[in-house]
């Protein structure tokens, strides 16, 4: 696929590009937008091909009759991508890993107990736990010279009884790391010895770049598979978002069964029959598209550091070892909070994720989605550059 091909997802009901207005209150064409982690590139052939196929057949009835294939599917491209041993009911079907999280916290907590997060993180993360009425716990990452670490010393300190459930992020949205396997070792262990639920959102675990492997968290330890989910979706790999179809690991027999109790008392209907479909020709056909993509992201992952090397290198970037997502650093420039907001939106005209969204940590930090043409970089980088001046 020519990745650098210009492609427009204007009108296509997009959040990314039609939402600005209803977001931001921007109209016109002049900004670039760069935000929302999904990409500005067409999904795989196949993919596409699959709902044609489907939607030509014209009826849309009700779904049924495809969990053995559908599983089939699915369990072969983790078992053959990850490592994954696991039975084949472990893996139910959901609709979005935020959807997820957000039963998982009524699941397997009470209102009032504790829910751990390693921020800045994904800020469905926060209001997940906030909209359920537990508390939440920040156990922030510790910025180094090589990048970002756990702090365990930080973690140990913070739990009490009241601790129930951690939300990881692996790979870590927005600080790009690919954590290493004794790192996890250490998180389970704290979170075993004090049990504690670790749920897993690994969205982004096929965008990880040559140099670093992405570990399932299933495959960290023995016992894992009792006190650990693990959220997979085809969303973020070939940009199928709007789909919404996502697949839960769940090997704990008894935590599966309460979860699927949480979807029946919530009436969650059979899968959307496009998403189905879809999902199975992506993990079914769709394997030489995600490895000519990686090749690409990856040298827009390094143009970005070469760019800001040369002309702005006082914006700290951390190249990441995975997701397509570049956390951007202003705080040489003295600037955070709404001064950098409005220097990014409104001065460069390129539309960013606030890094204050992600946590406190993040308030001199934006976030660049670069999974889009590389011409489109270069502008936003250039724009920026001279917005900085």
């Amino acid at each position: 696929m020519d990745f650098d091909a210009p492609y427009s997802r204007r009108g296509s009901y997009s959040v990314k590009h039609d939402g600005l207005a209803e977001k931001f209150g921007l109209t016109g064409e002049e900004w670039l937008p760069l935000w929302v982690a999904d990409m500005d590139f067409p999904s795989p052939q196949v993919v596409k091909d699959a709902i044609i196929k489907r939607a030509e057949q014209g009826a849309y009835g009700y779904v049924g009759g495809y969990q053995s294939q559908y599983k089939d599917i699915v369990y072969a491209w983790f078992a053959g991508r990850q490592g994954i041993q696991v039975d084949r009911k472990a893996f139910l079907v959901n609709d979005t890993i935020v959807a997820g999280i957000n039963r998982m916290i009524r699941a397997f907590s009470q209102k009032g107990d504790k829910v751990i997060i390693q921020t800045p993180v994904y800020p469905p993360f926060h209001y997940a736990v906030i909209n359920n009425e537990r508390e939440l716990v920040y156990n922030p990452l510790k910025k180094t010279a090589t990048g970002y670490e756990m702090d365990y010393d930080d973690l140990v300190a913070k739990i009490d009884s009241r601790c129930k459930l951690l939300i990881f992020c692996s790979p870590h949205n927005p600080v790009g790391r690919v954590w290493r396997l004794e790192e996890l070792k250490k998180l389970w262990e704290i979170c075993y010895q004090h049990n504690i639920l670790i749920i897993s959102d690994e969205a982004h675990a096929d965008i990880v770049y040559s140099g670093h492997k992405h570990i399932n968290f299933l495959n960290v330890a023995s016992q894992v598979k009792e006190r650990v989910i693990v959220c997979t979706s085809p969303h973020k790999t070939f940009n199928m978002a709007g789909l919404q179809i996502s697949n839960l690991i769940i090997p704990n027999e008894h935590l599966r069964h309460a979860y699927a109790r949480m979807l029946l008392r919530e009436a969650y209907p059979k899968p959307n029959i496009f998403a189905l479909v879809a999902c199975m020709a992506a993990y079914g056909k769709a394997a030489p598209w995600l490895e000519e993509l990686l090749v690409y992201l990856e040298a827009n992952r390094d143009f970005i550091a070469e760019y800001l090397a040369q002309e702005i290198p006082q914006i700290g970037y951390d190249k990441p070892e995975g997701t397509f997502l570049a956390w951007l650093d202003f705080s040489a420039f003295g600037l955070t909070g709404e001064k950098l907001r409005e220097l990014i939106l409104k001065k460069a005209r390129v539309v960013l994720n606030d890094g204050a969204v992600f946590g406190v940590e993040g308030n001199s930090f934006m976030r660049l989605n670069f999974a889009c043409p590389r011409a489109q970089i270069e502008i936003a980088l250039e724009r920026i550059k001279k917005a900085l001046s």
